[in-house]
This record gives C-alpha cells, structure tokens and sequence, in this order.
C-alpha cells in the first residue's frame, strides 16, 4: 500500500498540491463562493483549515490552473483570471499592545509595496487604500483582498478593556478601507474564530456577507462524513491492522472522538481535521487540537461573568445570539460555540433557536480536564488526591474515605478573590462531579 502523506503543518495550498499530500477537495465551494459573493466573513475554530481555504482562494484567484487539476473546480472553471493578491494573516503574532499590531501591518504594506512596486506614505489605513488603488490601476485589474484570523489581535486583549478597545479602534479603522475601496476589489474574505460586531470591528464593514452559518457552507472547513468515507477508507484499513481491531470499530471510535461538528441548522457531521489527521499520522486516537492550546481567554471569561458551568449543554441561542460577539457578559456561550466547544446540536424552526452541546468526546472530556487544573491549581500534581480512588469510593459506597479525598481536593484552593463564590464553588462542584464521572 502507498504510504499516505498526512498535511501535517501545511496551510499552503500549492504547497500540499506539489507534494501530493492528502487533501480533501473543498474546491466546489470556493468556486461558488467566488462566483455568488464580493464581500466575505467565515468563523471557525482554530485548526479547522482556515488558512489553507484562504490559501485555496488565493492560488484560485491567482489563476494557477495546474493546481487545480483533477479537483471539482477544474470542470467549474471554464474562464481562468489572474487576479492580483494582497493577504494579511495575524496568526502568527502576539498582540499585547497597540504598537506591535501597528508594526505587524506595516510589515505586510512594506511587503506588498515591494512585490507590486507600489510606494505609499501614510498611516497604516491611507497607505492599505493607496496600496488597493495604485495596484488595481497599474495591472489594470481588480483586486483580490483575503485577511486571515482578523481576530487575533482581538482576543489576545479581551481581558485587557483600554488596550482591547485600542486595538479595536485601530483594527476598524483598517478593515473599512476594503468597503471605502470597492470600485477597486474583485472579492474579499475574513476569517477568525469569533465575530465582534454591532458597535465593535464590522460598524465600518456592514457589506460583508456572513456564510458561518450557512448551510451550504457547513462543510467549508473539516471533514464531512462522506468526505471522512470517500477519503480516508486506506487510513482505516492501516489503522485497524495496526490495532488488530475491525475496520468498523475504527471508523466508529473515529465518530466518537472527532465527529459531532456542526456549523448550520442541518447538514452533515463535521470531524476536526487536525485531529483526524494526525491521529492517522501517529496511528492513536488523542486529544490532538484541544492539546494545541486551551483557550485561556475563555476561562477568563467564564470566571470574569461568574458563569454557570453545569448549564452548558443544552443552552438554546438564536442565530443573531450565537453569530455576534459583542463586549456584554452573555458573550461566553456565543465565544464557546465559535471557539470549538459547543456546537450544534438540534434546531427548532418554531423558535428560530439552535440547541448546543459538546461535539464529541475529545472536547468534552479535554474541555472539564483543563478546568480542573485552571480551578483545582494543578490537580495532576496533587499527591494528597487520587482521582482514581475518589471513584473506587463513589463505586463501593465508602462516604468516609470519599469525603477525605475531596478534602484533600478542596485543600489549597482559594476564593477570597472570586467575585461571586457561591458561583465559583458551584462550579468547582461541578467539575469535581464531572472528573469522578457522577454526571
């Protein structure tokens, strides 16, 4: 069998094309969305694929046919362009003050300046409008605009409210430019992970068209279930061989650990693709993305708005309720579902409203783990408690010894601090229960 080439790591379309790493063709939908729309947001979770679908959208509007051959956009696509390309991607930086997303954007002008041959003088708004005119006038052509996780300067000063608000005034006054421009631009799209909206970021952008929500697009980002079938039958068969276990059982635990996404009111599951792929690659099923970093800026939310956590699932939200995030303290349910940890789960078209819950067993498992150790202050590294004792009692109905255990939990915690500890200590109680398996 032909050893399969997992992308691990590659978020460059030409990239895994030319190196003939396994992709799942998503190249239907970014005709269509080329073709339907000027003005694009999409939210996903982290490692969802959004750079490489921006990635997809740039080498598609480059013109560069001969990726392309063999996917579903080649027998789409019958007039190729070639669109001149400005992408910003703030991915990979830590904005923890105003000067470094400054300079992090200027980086880019000075790029494109030199790519294009452009010179613009300016601040950063004036010299981002310059560049879209001055480059659509001298190639004749309109231009193409991808901003890739707009967002992440965001939510590195969520929890700082003047540098937040800073950023924030910064940021809009850059991304209005693209509206301001449009005699200029041939298509534009924005990912990230969370929507700021209303008063916030999307003030000065109210021509985008939001498809996070869409059903046709529910599919845009991940690995559907057909997809899962049609791609990945080899990766099965290799895993089930080197567990010595059925290829049904494979493609079932698959199901359970990574499977559950969902991103519209109906459509297909979605599994993570950072976790299906490097599952396959190390040939075990882990917490592959929720290891990638939990989200500490939710954690800050959860305890800045003393938020219940035993009321999670089941939580019921409209659309304009899950699909805006905005500076009030009802911000954690919406921030979750667009952050990976809630998702979909049912939608009742008399109410208009979406019910969520953890999508499968990666998050839900890994999700409770990481609050133990934010609440309980590094529980794995609390010789006085054992988790695996704390059940044994629960199992054989010894509440003496059970409740010394939780002592020993509860021991070096503190909540002077806490604004609410009646809520604090609920939630302590409701990881405990969770972490022993009695809910």
């Amino acid at each position: 069998m032909e050893q399969i080439k997992y992308p691990i790591g590659i978020q460059t379309f030409g990239k895994m094309i030319n190196g003939k790493y396994l992709y799942v063709d998503k190249t239907d939908l970014v005709y269509d969305i080329a073709n339907r729309y000027t003005y694009v947001f999409l939210s996903r979770p982290r490692r969802f694929g959004k750079s490489l679908l921006a990635s997809t959208f740039e080498s598609y509007f480059r013109g560069e046919k001969e990726l392309f051959k063999g996917l579903a956009v080649e027998r789409l696509e019958k007039d190729w362009h070639s669109y001149p390309v400005i992408r910003f991607d703030f991915s990979g930086n830590t904005f923890n003050e105003p000067e470094r997303l400054i300079e992090h954007i200027r980086s880019y002008l000075d790029e494109f300046e030199k790519i294009y041959s452009i010179q613009t003088k300016g601040d950063i708004s004036v010299r981002f409008r310059e560049l879209i005119r001055d480059v659509s006038r001298k190639f004749n052509s309109k231009v193409v605009i991808l901003i890739d996780e707009y967002d992440k300067p965001l939510l590195d000063s969520l929890h700082l409210s003047d540098m937040h608000d800073n950023l924030k005034d910064e940021l809009r006054g850059f991304y209005s430019v693209i509206k301001a421009s449009d005699q200029y631009i041939r298509f534009a799209m924005l990912t990230g992970v969370t929507k700021f909206g209303k008063v916030s970021i999307f003030s000065g952008m109210n021509n985008l068209k939001d498809i996070s929500l869409v059903t046709r697009y529910n599919t845009i980002c991940g690995i559907s279930e057909s997809e899962f079938h049609r791609d990945f039958p080899a990766s099965v068969i290799s895993y089930a061989e080197e567990h010595g276990i059925p290829e049904e059982t494979t493609w079932n635990d698959f199901r359970e650990m990574y499977d559950g996404y969902c991103f519209a009111s109906r459509g297909e599951g979605i599994y993570n693709p950072y976790s299906v792929i490097n599952a396959f690659d190390e040939n075990e099923l882990k917490n592959f993305w929720f290891d990638t970093g939990t989200s500490s800026f939710l954690v800050r939310l959860i305890e800045g708005n003393s938020y219940r956590l035993d009321s999670l699932e089941g939580q019921r939200r409209k659309e304009s309720q899950l699909n805006d995030i905005t500076d009030s303290g009802d911000a954690v349910i919406p921030l979750l579902f667009q952050s990976g940890y809630l998702t979909i789960k049912g939608y009742d078209k008399d109410t208009l409203e979406y019910t969520l819950g953890f999508p499968n067993r990666e998050v839900r498992r890994s999700f409770w783990d990481s609050l133990a150790n934010h609440f309980f202050k590094g529980i794995d590294g609390n010789p006085a408690f054992n988790l695996r004792g704390c059940i044994q009692y629960v199992n054989e109905g010894r509440p003496e010894d059970f409740m010394q255990s939780m002592r020993s939990l509860f021991a070096d915690t503190h909540s002077e601090a806490e604004k609410n500890k009646e809520i604090h200590f609920q939630n302590m109680m409701a990881i405990a229960a969770k972490m022993i398996g009695l809910t």
